[in-house]
C-alpha cells in the first residue's frame, strides 16, 4: 500500500462516482476501478458494495476511510516537517555555554528564533571549557560558546566579541575614593579568582597583568562561574573581575564596577565548532541568527 492508492480511494469516497473521481485524478477510469479492486485484495477486505453501478462504502469501507485520511494527514505533516528540518526551520541544536551566553546571547537567540517564526528548540548546557569540548568532539553538542581561549587542531575558534574586563568592588571599598584605580592598587587585596584549566582564560590574564605590575596575586578562591565569585564580592569577602556585560545585572549587595586603565584587560566571548563536521540545517541556522545577534551587541 502506497499514499498515491489511499489517496485515489479517499478521492472516489469523497467525490462518491469513480468516473468523475478518475477525471479529478487525470486518470482514466478502468485504471482506478482495477487500482480499487487490487487494494481490497490485498487488505483481504470488502470496502465498497457494488449496487447498481453504484459504489457505497461497507463498514469495513468507512473504517477504511477515517484511518486513510490520518495517514495522508500524517504523511504530509511528516513531509513538511522533513523539508523545514532540511531547510533550518525544524529542529533541535545542542549549545554548550558559558555562564555569559546563557545569560546575554542565547536569550537574545531565542527571541529572534520565535520573531523568524521558526520551530527550532536549544538544548543549553552549561559548564566548564573542558567539559563542553569533550561533549563536542563527541557530538553531543552541536556548537560551543566558550569564555576561555582554547585552539587545538580539530576544534575551529570564532571570536564573537570581545569586552572589558572590570573590577568588581563592593560598594563601601576604600579604594572606590581614588579617581582612578591602577593594577598595582590591588597588591593587597584577597582575589576570587576563575580556573583555567584548559586554554588561556581570565585568570591567566589577571596574573600575568599583575606580576608585570610588580606582584603577584593572593588568590583565596578559585571558581568556575563569575556569579558565585560576584556575589562573594558583595559580601566584601575578596575582589574579583568580570565581563562588562555582567555589570548590567541587579545584585542585592551594591557592587562598583572600575575598569582598570593600565594596563587594558579584555576578555572574549568564543565560539567553538568541530572541525571536519557537516553541521546540520537547524544548527547552521543557529549559527546564523547567533551572528546577527552579536552583530547587534
Amino acid at each position: 500500500m502506497d499514499t498515491h492508492r489511499l489517496h485515489c480511494f479517499v478521492t472516489v469516497v469523497e467525490v462518491g462516482n469513480l468516473s468523475k473521481a478518475a477525471a479529478k485524478l487525470h486518470m482514466t477510469q478502468p485504471p482506478l476501478s482495477i487500482l480499487i479492486r487490487k487494494l481490497e485484495t490485498e487488505l483481504k477486505v470488502t470496502l465498497f458494495d457494488r449496487i447498481s453501478n453504484r459504489l457505497v462504502l461497507t463498514a469495513t469501507g468507512q473504517l477504511f476511510y477515517r484511518r486513510a485520511k490520518e495517514l495522508l494527514a500524517s504523511m504530509q505533516a511528516l513531509t513538511r516537517e522533513l523539508q523545514e528540518s532540511d531547510n533550518g526551520l525544524r529542529g533541535t541544536v545542542a549549545v554548550g555555554c558559558s555562564t555569559a551566553a546563557s545569560l546575554f546571547i542565547i536569550p537574545k537567540v531565542i527571541e529572534q528564533i520565535q520573531a523568524q517564526g521558526l520551530d527550532i528548540s536549544v538544548q543549553v548546557h552549561e559548564g566548564a571549557t573542558p567539559h563542553l569540548v569533550e561533549q563536542l568532539r563527541n557530538q553531543r553538542l552541536d556548537v560551543g560558546i566558550c569564555r576561555t581561549e582554547y585552539k587545538a587542531e580539530d576544534l575551529q575558534t570564532m571570536t564573537l566579541y570581545t569586552e572589558p574586563l572590570l573590577l568588581a568592588l563592593p560598594a563601601s571599598h576604600p579604594l572606590l575614593a581614588k579617581q582612578q584605580i591602577l593594577l598595582q592598587d590591588l597588591k593587597d587585596e584577597r582575589f576570587l579568582m576563575h580556573v583555567s584549566p584548559l586554554g588561556r582564560g581570565i585568570s591567566d590574564l589577571l596574573i600575568e597583568s599583575c606580576q608585570l605590575s610588580g606582584f603577584s596575586p593572593q588568590v583565596i578562591y578559585w571558581g568556575i562561574e563569575t556569579l558565585p565569585m560576584l556575589l562573594m564580592a558583595g559580601k566584601g569577602l575578596g575582589i574579583t573581575f568580570a565581563p562588562k556585560s555582567f555589570a548590567q545585572l541587579p545584585f542585592r549587595n551594591p557592587l562598583k564596577f572600575v575598569e582598570i586603565k593600565q594596563p587594558k584587560l579584555e576578555t572574549r566571548l568564543s565560539l567553538i565548532t568541530q572541525k571536519n563536521r557537516v553541521q546540520s540545517a537547524v544548527a547552521r541556522r543557529f549559527l546564523e541568527i547567533t551572528t546577527q545577534v552579536i552583530n547587534q551587541l
